[in-house]
């Protein structure tokens, strides 16, 4: 055969492959049964896979002993009988190491084209992408479950003060889906001017200081009418520590509000009475917060005489500046918000040492003109009550809490947080028995301790659950990480006694994941530069590929012009079998590279009418179907988004396909017909063809799949599987079925509108 004369020239072409590439003749018994085959070419990317130097004339049977009850041999002799192309993947331990192989096996003439392509890469990135999706979308269910499950509002703005996110109280205190909630403004949500325009203001004092803005707001309920909010406003920062986004909390504080007011009505009765009331009682008055009443009850609690009033309570209490309660005294002052709770933990010198008391507390402003001028407070010991109780609680609750929270070390902390009882670090972190004021400088590293105490604030005002990850200074100085997890403790009222956690050691994990992280990187990049350069390679094989089509195809018709009537009826016969065979080379090259760069540069969308196109088509094929007499009819096609090109090449490859397998005799007609569904249309194409079996209407998208003798029917096989990319492409589907001797119907299921602005 020429193929096998002219192997010197194909052997060139081969080695510039970077698939491995054999060449197989078939030997056969007396039964004229396939028994062997003989290596006519193999380039170096093959031999690499075989493990030969040379491979050139050797038999399969040579190189593999056991081929016989080999499956690829058995798959090699069914493709020689058959002539339809099969393609299999196949895993190999090679040194240790697992390694995929694509192997496609297709017969030309007389001849088996082994190639093997190796999808190592390829395997490995799809399976982490695969676990990476997988968590991405099980936070996302973590996230939408938290938030779409609190009466809490919970919301996202972008930086042009459009909604990104509303859960589903908000949606519903708007009253609106979130397809008309989302994507636009708080004017177009129902705000007032004022109300609009100050969230914005704030919105743009976040982006500049990147600094959390906390508010009280007045505005109307969809259903409950007027209804007083308290909402905090936290910036998204990106990797590079810029606001991209800021989220939002709002929560429902009309009732608390209407208990306010009803109680600051009392307060002025309630003054005239502190001296006769038995319960401990004291106001404080200034900046200063300085005693200006007090009953004997409060005098005696606190171990002091009248000597106190007009002199600060800090000042003779000195040792409640860094205690919680002391903090609430100054957020009472400060911001108005009254305070109640029971049996409050207290380290004070009431007898004259440091011992820890317990009190039922409720603290209230004093408001005069607006203004905040003083508070009262009152003082109930409970101390007794708390310490019997909590001697018999006590085992069971430090069981259960530890159970909860059980992890490598364990530690526990008092109501909010700003002393540490105890840590058992478990050789990670510094042992510590004795309460601890200044923990987070000790053992939380400087970069995340904002981090952390923002979880701590948020996990006491909510009497939640506090978990985190994060760094901690290790007890060998070493940097690590750690998942802490703590509990409350709630006392019979529903308030925080103290905290009992566990923190587990990560370090290992953290590094792990970070060295992961690095290599699906590193891997990402390779793959981007591997298809880089096979979009090259396909360039440059093209041209290299078509100049030596182009020398034989002139240097046959030199022959044929130089022989002229030498050549009798069988000579003429082979010159024109040599045309037909280059011809269909050309096209098969030209095919190959229209494949191989269908996806190679991004389109941008437009907007394309489906209908010009097919007239463009129609246009385009009129002296083909003046030849075959054929027709073309199309209906209801719309107007849809995509890249205008790859549109007409799908429908120009499709009606030309459907002209070119005609059954003889038969004028051929082509009709279109579109439907439109929600956001999608659907674009049924038929055809009064020779059909195809139902078998194959997979295969027929696969990329050179001939159903059809290639002497009957012209083509590459690489049309079909051009449409399959251009549809997917376009983030569609195509499918097909057929009836032999009765047409094909192809089924193109497109977007009306693409959620990229370049496809």
């Amino acid at each position: 055969m020429e193929l096998i004369k002219n192997k010197t020239l194909l052997q060139a072409l081969f080695e510039s492959a970077s698939n491995g590439i054999v060449v197989l003749q078939p030997e056969y018994n007396d039964e004229s049964v396939p028994v062997d085959f003989t290596i006519q070419l193999c380039n170096n990317a093959a031999l690499i896979w075989i493990g030969e130097k040379d491979c050139t004339g050797k038999h399969y049977s040579d190189l593999f002993p056991i081929y016989e009850e080999h499956s690829i041999f058995k798959l090699l002799i069914k493709v020689f009988q058959t002539g339809i192309t099969s393609k299999l993947e196949r895993g190999y331990n090679i040194n240790g190491h697992e390694h995929w192989l694509r192997i496609t096996i297709t017969k030309q003439a007389d001849l088996l084209i082994v190639t093997t392509e190796d999808i190592t890469e390829q395997k490995e990135a799809q399976s982490t992408l695969e676990k990476a999706l997988d968590t991405a979308e099980r936070q996302e269910r973590l996230y939408d479950s938290i938030t779409n499950n609190t009466p809490d509002l919970v919301y996202v703005f972008d930086l042009d003060y459009r909604f990104t996110y509303a859960n589903k109280a908000l949606l519903a205190m708007w009253g609106k889906s979130a397809e008309d909630a989302i994507g636009v403004g708080l004017r177009e949500n129902g705000y007032e001017e004022w109300h609009a325009a100050m969230h914005e203001r704030e919105i743009d004092e976040i982006k500049i200081t990147k600094k959390s803005i906390r508010g009280t707001v007045s505005f109307p309920h969809a259903e409950l009418g007027s209804r007083i909010y308290d909402y905090i406003l936290v910036p998204v920062l990106n990797e590079e520590g810029q606001v991209e986004a800021i989220a939002g909390t709002t929560r429902d504080i009309t009732d608390i509000k209407q208990a306010e007011e009803k109680l600051q009505h009392s307060e002025t009765r309630l003054s005239g009475m502190i001296q006769q009331t038995p319960a401990p009682t004291l106001i404080l008055m200034g900046d200063d917060l300085v005693v200006e009443q007090i009953n004997e009850p409060m005098l005696k609690m606190i171990g002091f005489g009248k000597e106190i009033i007009g002199t600060s309570l800090l000042k003779n209490m000195p040792e409640l500046t860094q205690q919680y309660i002391w903090g609430q005294v100054i957020k009472v002052y400060e911001e108005g918000i009254p305070f109640n709770q029971s049996e409050v933990l207290v380290s004070h010198k009431r007898t004259g040492v440091m011992k820890d008391y317990y009190y039922n507390i409720a603290y209230r402003p004093l408001w005069e003109s607006g203004k905040i001028i003083g508070m009262i407070q009152v003082a109930i010991d409970v101390t007794e009550q708390v310490t019997a109780r909590k001697k018999l609680e006590e085992s069971e609750s430090r069981f259960r809490a530890l159970v909860n929270a059980s992890s490598d070390m364990v530690y526990s902390m008092n109501a909010d947080w700003t002393i540490m009882r105890n840590l058992e670090g478990r050789g990670f972190l510094t042992d510590t028995g004795e309460p601890m004021l200044n923990w987070i400088d000790k053992y939380i590293y400087k970069e995340d301790r904002d981090i952390v105490v923002m979880a701590i604030e948020t996990a006491v005002s909510t009497k939640t659950i506090f978990e985190l990850e994060h760094r901690v200074l290790a007890a060998d100085g070493s940097l690590g990480w750690t998942f802490s997890r703590a509990v409350p403790i709630f006392d019979q009222y529903g308030n925080i006694q103290e905290w009992f956690g566990s923190a587990a050691d990560i370090t290992a994990q953290k590094t792990m994941t970070e060295k992961l992280e690095g290599l699906v990187a590193e891997r990402t990049r390779d793959l981007q530069r591997s298809n880089e350069d096979l979009q090259q390679f396909a360039h440059v094989a093209s041209h290299d590929l078509k100049e030596p089509v182009r020398k034989i195809k002139t240097y046959t018709s030199r022959l044929e012009y130089h022989l002229d009537v030498k050549l009798d009826d069988t000579g003429k016969r082979f010159m024109e079998r040599i045309h037909v065979a280059t011809d269909r080379m050309f096209s098969m090259i030209d095919g190959v590279l229209s494949y191989s760069t269908t996806n190679a540069a991004p389109q941008m969308a437009a907007r394309v009418d489906l209908n010009e196109v097919l007239k463009n088509i129609e246009t385009d094929l009129e002296v083909t179907l003046q030849k075959v007499n054929g027709s073309m009819h199309y209906l209801n096609l719309p107007v849809i988004e995509g890249a205008p090109v790859l549109l007409y090449q799908l429908f120009y490859n499709l009606i030309n396909n459907s002209l070119k397998f005609a059954r003889p005799g038969i004028p051929p007609q082509v009709s279109l017909i579109g439907e439109i569904d929600g956001k999608i249309v659907k674009i049924t194409l038929s055809d009064n063809g020779i059909g195809f079996e139902p078998h194959h209407a997979s295969s027929i998208f696969e990329t050179f799949t001939r159903l059809n003798p290639k002497d009957e029917f012209e083509g590459t096989g690489l049309g079909l599987s051009l449409c399959k990319k251009i549809v997917e492409r376009h983030g569609g589907t195509i499918s097909a079925t057929g009836i032999p001797g009765n047409g094909a119907t192809f089924i193109i299921i497109l977007p009306l509108q693409q959620k990229e602005i370049d496809i």
